[in-house]
């Protein structure tokens, strides 16, 4: 993908940004081998940026990341796209704000748990800890990155999805 592939794949860009902030490794990211790309923006350290491919059409979708909770301290959370259990401090709440022409649902909002280092195509390509039944540690792999590709589409899509958020007006 190239950067005004990327940068024209926001589903939900900022109105106040001028320009998306592409990381400066962005040219040495081998597309073919990663199931999405996500990466903070170093000027505003709340903000994240998840890109992924579907239907040979770049999809991307600006997040925002919500403080962790101390009550949380000891418990574990698991990350909503890579479906692992980590600590309450690798796992954050994200939100994506939902497109919308009327400034009366700028408020809606999608949120979802995610790995904090945004680098959950690294966990679900390691291999398992425990052998399980039926499946080789390759096909077990693939399936977690399906899933983790699966999700990930379906998140930025609902986030896209104006149908749900447009009021009917009878």
């Amino acid at each position: 993908m190239t950067r005004e592939e990327v940068r024209g794949a926001f589903v939900n860009p900022d109105p106040t940004a001028k320009k998306i902030r592409l990381p400066a490794w962005f040219d040495d990211v081998p597309w073919r081998q990663i199931d999405y790309l996500g990466w903070r923006d170093l000027r505003a350290p709340q903000l994240a940026y998840l890109v992924t491919e579907a239907d040979d059409q770049a999809l991307g979708v600006l997040l925002r990341q919500a403080p962790n909770r101390a009550e949380l301290e000891s418990r574990a959370v698991m990350c909503d796209l890579c479906r692992s259990s980590r600590r309450f401090n690798e796992v954050s709440r994200f939100t994506a704000r939902r497109p919308s022409r009327d400034k009366r649902e700028r408020l809606n909002v999608l949120g979802l748990l995610l790995c904090t280092d945004l680098d959950c195509a690294v966990k679900v390509s390691a291999k398992p800890i425990r052998q399980g039944f039926g499946l080789e540690d390759g096909d077990r792999v693939e399936e977690r990155r399906e899933g983790l590709r699966a999700r990930t589409v379906a998140f930025i899509r609902s986030v896209a999805d104006t149908e749900r958020t447009t009021r009917h007006r009878g």
